[in-house]
């Protein structure tokens, strides 16, 4: 074999080499991909797990709600629920109205309101407001002036969709005269403290 022959013979030879060098796997982008998939794997489990959890948790207050002896009141237009002392059943209504902004609901002892006499229309005990159709903080509350200012409430809290108050009554809602309608009235306003608030919409 000649000079000429062994140099085309070495070309031949690195050229397959070329060839089968560029059809070899590519072992690092493979192991790249296999961590990728793990990752993207991890993170969809992640993510199943915590939906998994937040139904749970939210299930579970719901059947505790359900068991709950308490009386439960639940206010649909403005996607709140309100947990009241026991003895609160069969001694309160709820009346829903609109107020400038949005929803007010009327909280009556009921023995007093819709009853015969001059103090059928009193009897209230206090009011749920939904003001807003955003969330705002108790100071943005403030400027935006509910009331026109002339009605002390209490912020309660804000979901994304509403701003909620809680407003006290500061004139007398019960005949002086009668002791019975005052201790029962008096009875209700002392725990309103302990009334619990859920909320359907809490981001």
């Amino acid at each position: 074999m000649n000079s000429r022959k062994l140099a085309d013979r070495i070309g031949n030879i690195d050229e397959r080499l070329v060839q089968q060098a560029q059809n070899l796997p590519n072992y690092g982008a493979r192991r790249r991909n296999r961590v990728i998939k793990r990752l993207i794997m991890c993170a969809a489990a992640l993510v199943l797990m915590v939906c998994s959890f937040a139904a749970g948790t939210a299930v579970s207050a719901k059947e505790n709600i359900a068991e709950s002896t308490q009386e439960v009141v639940f206010l649909e237009e403005i996607g709140l629920t309100l947990i009241l002392p026991e003895a609160w059943k069969d001694n309160y209504a709820v009346e829903v109205g609109e107020m400038e902004g949005g929803y007010l609901y009327t909280f009556y002892d009921n023995t007093i309101h819709g009853q015969d006499g001059e103090w059928s229309d009193m009897g209230i005990l206090f009011w749920i407001g939904a003001y807003g159709d955003r969330a705002m903080t108790a100071e943005e509350l403030e400027q935006a002036n509910v009331f026109d200012g002339a009605i002390p409430y209490r912020y309660l809290f804000s979901n994304k969709n509403t701003n909620y108050i809680l407003i006290d009554v500061t004139d007398v809602q019960w005949d002086p005269s009668d002791p019975e309608m005052e201790q029962h009235y008096f009875m209700l306003t002392e725990s309103i403290s302990e009334i619990r608030f859920i909320l359907d919409n809490v981001l």
